[in-house]
């Protein structure tokens, strides 16, 4: 007994003490830290919806949103948000978000076209978008350009400015060649269709009653002239990205001119399609888009023309070519020179690339240029300060204008034509003046002339 006493009192202590101790923490292997939160910033398009949120209830907190530049930009004392940026009837979020892309300073850039109506003021029809510091801001509102604008002094002004950098001045050349482009391609495949109107004919008669042939032609023509519009549009984004302050807003209405030209003609194309699949014509709703691009060409053609006649400064004239039927279209950028006869650019084996031949032929004291390049022609007529294109071949004749084509005499003193022979040695091919206007003829090689394009 003695002994399982002395037992069970050494336990009792052993009790004792371990109760004293605080119980050790065992490893579970399960354990994992716990959960964090990251919050992802906000998109262009959230950003744009918080900003018209808190512009509703007046909220200063909206300034906020706006890069630091904008807002030194716009901002005056004492001036509540809804005084600045006026009052919005709502968001439009059916609007496109263009891909982001980086300016000069590296910095990443976006911009979102829409059409937000406002009280008093004219709409807003861009919102650019700048990242900083992982945070996208508003960098800039586009407001609609009013009829009213486009007035002799404003396009005087702009001229001026225009002249006075060399960036601006050169690209609005080049978006003006491919605008000249859009409307020969035009006029030259839409010719049918324009006489058909004359006879009081609808253009959904008139379509349904086209050959495939002749469908194809114009579909390729709507797919060309896009490209084009796409070209001008990317230059004036990509090309444009620092303009001085005066200039802002018109190279923002030529962005958004070559992007609503684009967007109706697709409008247009899907119509025609769907008439030629279904044979219902459904006419397309683009009268307000048809309204803002008659501003916006009228704004556009002055200052350049303007630009054109006064420009005095520049020895070579920048054009862009085109050619192809799919998007994105295939160009190349080409300095015309008036000061030589003679441009040419060859391959390493002397294939010729492109040609520019100086030949007079309308009878003035500027000499036009012929250019080849990639199996197309294209005139430019002469003018005092530089050029402009009258016209083009596309595709279908049977030649590839070989970079040998050469001059002779016309049929007035003073006027020379230019002529070549297609790759099948059938056709001669000439191109020349007739009344002011270009005419292209192509005469069977040992017969009588049997066809001729010309552009009014």
């Amino acid at each position: 007994m003695r002994i399982v006493a002395a037992i069970l009192a050494a336990l009792a202590v052993s009790v004792l003490l371990g109760c004293g101790e605080e119980p050790q923490p065992q490893p579970h292997p399960d354990h994992t830290t716990p959960d964090t939160v990251i919050a992802e910033p906000m998109s262009p398009l959230q950003v744009a919806l918080e900003f018209s949120e808190r512009l509703l209830m007046n909220d200063p907190s909206c300034m906020d949103l706006l890069s630091p530049g904008f807002r030194r930009q716009i901002c005056s004392k004492d001036s509540t948000p809804r005084q600045i940026f006026g009052r919005w009837r709502g968001f439009d979020a059916d609007g496109r978000l263009t891909e982001i892309r980086e300016d000069s300073a590296g910095r990443s850039r976006t911009s979102y076209y829409c059409f937000v109506s406002r009280m008093e003021r004219p709409a807003i029809v861009r919102i650019d978008f700048l990242l900083l510091e992982g945070g996208w801001s508003i960098d800039g509102l586009v407001e609609e350009l009013p009829q009213q604008i486009v007035d002799s002094l404003t396009v005087d002004r702009l001229a001026g400015v225009i002249l006075q950098n060399p960036a601006v001045r050169r690209e609005l050349r080049m978006a003006r060649v491919l605008m000249d482009d859009c409307r020969v391609d035009s006029v030259l495949h839409y010719a049918s269709w324009n006489a058909a109107a004359l006879e009081d004919d609808s253009f959904s008669a008139y379509v349904s009653e086209l050959t495939p042939e002749s469908y194809g032609r114009l579909a390729r023509s709507n797919i060309r002239r896009a490209g084009k519009y796409q070209i001008i549009q990317e230059r004036a984004t990509y090309n444009l990205s620092n303009v001085p302050a005066r200039l802002n807003s018109f190279v923002a209405s030529w962005r958004e001119m070559a992007y609503l030209s684009k967007a109706v003609l697709r409008a247009r194309h899907e119509a025609m399609q769907d008439l030629r699949q279904t044979g219902e014509w459904i006419e397309p709703e683009a009268e307000e888009e048809l309204g803002r691009l008659s501003v916006q060409r009228d704004y556009f053609m002055s200052v350049s023309n303007l630009v054109e006649s006064r420009d005095t400064l520049s020895r070579v004239y920048p054009v862009i070519l085109t050619v192809g039927t799919e998007e994105p279209l295939q160009h190349v950028a080409v300095e015309l020179d008036p000061h030589v006869l003679e441009q040419r650019s060859e391959t390493d084996v002397g294939v010729p690339v492109w040609r520019a031949l100086g030949v007079e032929m309308n009878g003035d004291r500027d000499p036009e240029r012929v250019v080849y390049w990639s199996g197309d022609l294209y005139l430019f007529e002469g003018r005092p300060n530089g050029y402009r294109l009258m016209w083009r071949t596309y595709e279908g004749y049977n030649s590839d204008y070989h970079a040998e084509f050469s001059s002779e005499p016309g049929d007035a003193p003073g006027f020379r034509k230019i002529a070549l022979v297609g790759n099948d040695n059938r056709f001669e091919y000439t191109l020349s003046y007739r009344d002011g206007t270009p005419v292209f003829s192509r005469v069977q090689l040992g017969s009588e002339e049997d066809s001729t394009q010309t552009v009014e």
